[in-house]
């Protein structure tokens, strides 16, 4: 099954992609530019090991987005779809990709979880602001901050428990709201990283 000393951005490191560690916060961020592919989501965690967690969801309405282990085969199937809104705010709309009539999308629940729903209450729409952005080789995004249009708040990650719900917390910067984003990867590509 999956690794838990499995280390994404140490992997991703090695091909020169992003630094170890979370880079210093910028001034100069930037808006990644997903083009509609299939991507996977994860979030880092200051535990002493540099684990990530992916993000999961079941593909059906009301179901929160969790945390689980990440590994080497996560990489090769994109789980979400984050697409531009089409409104002047440069928002993102992220949809599942196992939910074939894509009706449903990221929202804050009135529980303060993000959760995938049908609702358009307005809180559907996701400012995506990222440390580092690459469209090369494949596109990846790092350091990446999810912003509720509505509420302002963020999408946090407090630990690194398998299963652990995401929240929409105040914004304060800590490593629990940053998110990293990948497309699906070829099998060389996933060949090419490293694993501890």
């Amino acid at each position: 099954m999956f690794s838990t000393a499995f280390t994404l951005v140490a992997s991703l490191s090695i091909l020169g992609l992003t630094s170890a560690s979370p880079v210093a916060p910028r001034t100069n961020l930037c808006r990644p530019n997903f083009q509609s592919l299939a991507v996977s989501a994860f979030g880092y965690y200051d535990d002493g090991t540099e684990r990530i967690k992916e993000w999961y969801a079941t593909p059906e309405e009301g179901s929160h987005v969790v945390l689980r282990t990440a590994g080497r085969e996560a990489l090769k199937t994109g789980e979400f779809i984050l697409e531009f809104s089409g409104q002047p705010s440069n928002t993102h709309v992220i949809k599942q990709v196992a939910n074939s009539q894509r009706d449903l999308k990221a929202s804050v629940a009135g529980d303060g979880h993000f959760v995938f729903a049908k609702s358009s209450d307005g809180t559907q729409e996701f400012s995506i602001q990222c440390q580092e952005c690459n469209e090369d080789r494949f596109i990846y995004a790092n350091y990446c901050t999810i912003t509720d249009l509505k509420t302002q708040l963020c999408v946090t990650g407090s630990s690194a428990d398998s299963g652990e719900k995401l929240a929409m917390k105040k914004c304060d910067g800590s490593l629990g709201q940053q998110f990293g984003f990948i497309q699906a990867l070829t099998d060389a590509q996933v060949s090419a990283l490293v694993f501890e």
